[in-house]
């Protein structure tokens, strides 16, 4: 037996306040002997033991009635395994179908996804007059197709037959929320949840084991070969990050192997710009990854987009990826200082000093005193090359690239002027104290080798070369970190996020080959040119790269309250409006792809680009043990449904009777029988 409304039981307790007002009664009662009346009371005893005995008859009718009157409003209803419940019940059931993208994968007897939805019709079409039933796409998110529970079961096949897989990986905990969340609030005394999944271990990490909220049966049922096979790109990376025109990068890509059987032979294409660079053939070891690198460079600056791509399998989503990034133009670099010569050089390193094209950096020099000769706005980064001093020419300079969002780079010498530098603290890195000389000369001891500046320096040869002979004593800014440190701890660079701009101080001088012989060494080149990069870089808020279901937000500035197009290829486009403060964000990236974004209003025009890919953790199709599964949800068996006979099971275990109706008949008989006793004469 169950209860619809067990809340209600409570109420049987009321059934004890009879026996207390009983008892109570009792115990107020004081007993006073007449001599007179002895005799009579003696000859009376047999009348007075009757009364007594009708009394507690009265009394229990009185429980009886108020404790069935609270069975029946708990609704107590009969399931199959009592003999008088051969009645089928009102049931309502949740379907959550999931349509991860690992249910696209095609196993010898079919389609994943299309078995499912199989199952899932046959779990409506066991359904009768007076049951509802709602559906739950499940992926990485819970998504009703109805909100309400229906009884339109002709409707909701429909919208079965007619729903796809989607590209998004797989989360069980939500959707079973849900599904419980619709249960309870349903009156039917019989509720079932039926999970439709190939059971990927994907979708079952990160929670325990779930309570049955709405106290539904549960059904698992599971969509899946014991042995799949399968292959994947997981990632595609670029080294170094920060790529400039015409200068040589390698792109990473990794392929696993997600199942015991090696695949003895495959192709990997590579596209950039819908062009096919090169072809490799590939063998893959059971459960290996490989790692390949492709060498380009880009001509022209800007965005560009591609691909890697391996032969179908039977998991085809995953056998793409797309990749999007920037090459930049020629940045122009203001380089102010009394000696640009070194500097000069590493940015662009010509013979006669004459910048071109060949080159990502274009310098231009000034000093200190020429500044106010220049508009700012027309470089990307400044370079103060051992100044003395900060005039408040170069103080108004720094404050202006801060707040553009742009970068200065910093680097002193053993001459400069200690006060003038650290009375503009809040402007730069660090605090001044004395220049130290170090004899025998020191080198770097440790950097951030993740940091895009140190990025190029792979076999962190940079720790040993070059060598110093003088620097200055520095207190980083409590909001500064520091990326590369001599050997002393000593900072050697340091870096600080002011506003929307950023600081880079060097502690090097730039200018005299005597306190270092790091401006001569092979060192220097990239790791300046690899600094202003890095400081370009920081000017864009755009992410590029997102998976499946990531928003894509950034800052458009230039184009405040205009309108974006974001267009896929084969898709509808869609128009969105840029914020007042410039904030573009784009959420319907459920599809994977080369998404272009055009931006009419504004000054210049935007053409960009981002790149959507699926998660990769998906890709392994390994399933979780089915009785485990079914132990962590609350389910009762993990069934295999089959055709009619599965049905009929089902139905078999729908039976049941509500008996409140009866309770009430029971009580109303038992006050009918409790007035006629306490209102017959007593004599």
């Amino acid at each position: 037996m169950g209860f619809l409304n067990p809340i209600f039981l409570l109420g049987t307790v009321i059934a004890v306040v009879p026996l207390l007002i009983h008892l109570w009664n009792r115990h107020q009662a004081k007993t006073v002997d007449f001599s007179s009346l002895i005799f009579l009371q003696i000859a009376h005893r047999q009348s007075v033991r009757r009364i007594q005995i009708k009394h507690l008859i009265i009394l229990i009718l009185r429980m009886l009635i108020l404790m069935f009157i609270a069975l029946a409003l708990a609704r107590p209803i009969l399931k199959n395994q009592f003999s008088l419940a051969g009645s089928r019940t009102k049931t309502s059931c949740v379907i959550i179908l999931d349509h991860s993208y690992s249910m696209s994968y095609q196993d010898i007897d079919g389609h994943r996804f299309e078995l499912a939805k199989s199952v899932a019709i046959g779990v409506v079409e066991s359904l009768q007059n007076g049951d509802n039933v709602s559906i739950i796409l499940m992926s990485d998110k819970a998504e009703p197709i109805f909100r309400k529970l229906t009884r339109d079961f002709d409707q909701v096949k429909s919208t079965i037959q007619s729903t796809d897989v989607s590209f998004q990986s797989t989360s069980i905990s939500p959707a079973l929320a849900m599904a419980h969340d619709l249960l309870t609030e349903s009156s039917a005394p019989n509720k079932e949840i039926y999970l439709i999944t190939d059971l990927g271990k994907n979708g079952w990490q990160n929670f325990g084991r779930l309570p049955n909220l709405s106290d539904a049966r549960i059904f698992l049922l599971p969509i899946k070969n014991p042995v799949p096979n399968n292959s994947g790109i997981e990632d595609v990376s670029t080294s170094p990050k920060l790529i400039g025109v015409n200068i040589p990068i390698h792109l990473k890509v990794g392929i696993k192997n997600y199942s015991t059987d090696p695949v003895n032979s495959t192709n990997l294409a590579f596209f950039i710009n819908n062009q096919k660079q090169s072809n490799i053939a590939i063998h893959i070891g059971s459960e290996e990854r490989v790692d390949l690198t492709f060498k380009h460079s880009f001509e022209l600056p800007g965005v560009h987009t591609g691909y890697l791509e391996l032969l179908p399998d039977r998991l085809p989503i995953d056998n793409r990826r797309y990749f999007a990034v920037e090459s930049y133009r020629q940045l122009q670099a203001l380089c102010v200082g009394n000696n640009n010569l070194y500097l000069s050089l590493g940015l662009n390193p010509e013979r006669e000093l004459k910048p071109t094209e060949e080159y990502t950096v274009l310098p231009s020099s000034c000093s200190p005193d020429e500044l106010k000769n220049f508009t700012l706005d027309n470089f990307d980064i400044l370079i103060l090359a051992d100044l003395p001093e900060l005039t408040d020419q170069v103080k108004q300079a720094i404050q202006s690239f801060s707040r553009a969002g742009k970068t200065i780079i910093i680097f002193v010498g053993n001459q400069i002027d200690n006060i003038s530098y650290n009375n503009f603290f809040e402007w730069i890195p660090a605090t001044f104290f004395k220049s130290t000389t170090w004899d025998p000369p020191t080198t770097i001891s440790d950097y951030d080798s993740e940091h895009p500046i140190f990025e190029v320096f792979q076999d962190r040869s940079f720790s040993i070369t070059p060598k110093f002979y003088r620097g200055f004593q520095l207190e980083p800014a409590r909001n500064s970190s520091v990326i590369a440190k001599f050997q002393n701890q000593m900072p050697f660079i340091i870096e600080r996020r002011i506003g929307k701009g950023n600081v880079l101080l060097f502690n090097v001088s730039v200018t005299d080959p005597s306190s270092s012989d790091l401006l001569v060494s092979p060192k220097f080149l990239p790791l300046l040119q690899q600094s202003v990069l890095y400081g370009k870089s920081l000017q864009s808020s755009r992410k590029r790269n997102l998976l499946v279901g990531q928003p894509y937000i950034t800052k458009l500035d230039r184009h405040r309250s205009a309108v974006a197009e974001i267009h896929l290829t084969g898709d509808v486009s869609h128009t969105i409006p840029i914020q007042s403060d410039g904030t573009l964000e784009f959420r319907d990236t459920y599809k994977p792809g080369i998404y272009q974004i055009n931006v009419s209003g504004g000054s210049p025009k935007l053409n960009d680009f981002f790149v959507v890919n699926v998660d990769p953790s998906e890709s392994d199709l390994t399933p979780i043990d089915a009785n485990q599964a079914a132990d962590r949800i609350s389910a009762r068996t993990a069934v295999k449904p089959e055709s009619d006979t599965w049905r009929q099971t089902l139905n078999s275990q729908r039976t049941g009777r509500e008996i409140w109706g009866e309770m009430l008949v029971l009580a109303t008989g038992l006050m009918l029988i409790e007035s006629i006793l306490s209102n017959k004469n007593e004599i």
